[in-house]
């Protein structure tokens, strides 16, 4: 407990201690689609990271209990790991949409 409250302050400091004053003509809106599509990209990337891994390790301790399915279970992994890619690839496009559609 105690290190995620000196993890969250020492992120919460690192903002405060690094915050700027806006250019010339930066308006709230602006900022807030840099940090939607910041956030859109980072929290996809994280989970569709958790989920490969948790896809990965299922298919290795299945082909570790009967073998003879690996290839069978190998084959549904990728088809897997491919659905999972593609919601990486849609908050990419958000994030993309948010920064560049006015």
């Amino acid at each position: 407990m105690k290190a995620r409250l000196l993890m969250l302050s020492m992120l919460l400091a690192t903002g405060v201690a690094l915050a700027q004053e806006p250019a010339q003509g930066a308006s709230l809106k602006e900022g807030l689609m840099y940090l939607g599509a910041g956030l859109a990209i980072g929290l996809a990337a994280f989970g569709t990271g958790i989920g490969m891994g948790y896809a990965i390790k299922g298919t290795q301790e299945g082909t570790a209990r009967n073998p003879t399915v690996g290839g069978r279970l190998q084959t549904v992994m990728f088809i897997g790991l491919a659905f999972i890619e593609t919601l990486a690839l849609y908050a990419l496009l958000v994030a993309i949409i948010l920064l560049f559609v006015k």
